[in-house]
C-alpha cells in the first residue's frame, strides 16, 4: 500500500505541477491570444473607419452633384414656363379676334397680313429672349414665321395688289398655323417636364 501511495501522492505531484504550469500557459496564451485578437480589430477598424470616409466624401459630391442638376433643371423649367406663357399672349395678340359674324379665315389672314412687320419684330424679340431655351423644332418653326413676316410685308411693292394680297393672305395662314403648332409644342414640353419621374 505504500508504493501505492507513494504512486497516487507521486502523480499528485506530478498533476500539480503539470496543472499549476498548464494555468500559466493558459493565462499567457489567454492574454497573448486577446492582445493579438485586440490589434487586429482595431486595425480593421480603422481601415472600415478610413472606407466609410471615403464612401461619405463620395455620396456627399454625388448629393451635391444631384442638387446642382436639380437646380439647373428647376431654373430652365421656369424659364421654359416663361417662355410658354410669353408665347401664348403673343400668339393671341397675333391671332385677329372675331370681329364681326361674317368673317372668315381669308378675312382673318388678312388681317394678319396687314399687321406682318410688327408680328415679325414680336417675333424676333421673342427669338432673342427665348430661344436659348427653345427645342431646335420650335426655334426653326419659329424662324418660319419670322420668314413669313418678313418676306411678305412688302408684297403690295414688288407685285399687282391682288396677287399681293394673295400671297400675303396664304404666308398668314401659314403663319398663323405655325405658331399655333408652337403653342402646342411648347405646352407639350412643359407639362412633360413638369411631370416627376
Amino acid at each position: 500500500m505504500q508504493t501505492s501511495q507513494v504512486v497516487v501522492s507521486l502523480g499528485a505531484s506530478v498533476l500539480t505541477l503539470l496543472g499549476g504550469g498548464g494555468v500559466v500557459l493558459v493565462a499567457i496564451c489567454g492574454f497573448l491570444s486577446k492582445f493579438v485578437a485586440d490589434r487586429t480589430i482595431e486595425g480593421h477598424r480603422a481601415a472600415l473607419n478610413i472606407e466609410l470616409e471615403r464612401v461619405k466624401n463620395e455620396l456627399a459630391k454625388e448629393a451635391e452633384g444631384h442638387k446642382l442638376k436639380l437646380k439647373k433643371a428647376e431654373i430652365l423649367f421656369a424659364r421654359e414656363l416663361d417662355a410658354t406663357s410669353e408665347f401664348s399672349a403673343l400668339y393671341h395678340r397675333i391671332r385677329p379676334d372675331y370681329s364681326r359674324p361674317d368673317m372668315e379665315w381669308d378675312d382673318a389672314c388678312t388681317i394678319v397680313a396687314g399687321r406682318f412687320p410688327s408680328i415679325e419684330q414680336d417675333l424676333e424679340a421673342y427669338l432673342t429672349k427665348h430661344g436659348p431655351v427653345l427645342t431646335e423644332t420650335i426655334r426653326t418653326d419659329l424662324k418660319k414665321c419670322v420668314t413669313y413676316a418678313s418676306h411678305n410685308k412688302f408684297g403690295a411693292y414688288e407685285m399687282r395688289e391682288e396677287q399681293a394680297d394673295a400671297e400675303a393672305g396664304a404666308a398668314a395662314g401659314n403663319l398663323l398655323n405655325l405658331l399655333e403648332s408652337v403653342e402646342v409644342q411648347l405646352f407639350k414640353l412643359v407639362r412633360n417636364e413638369a411631370r416627376v419621374e
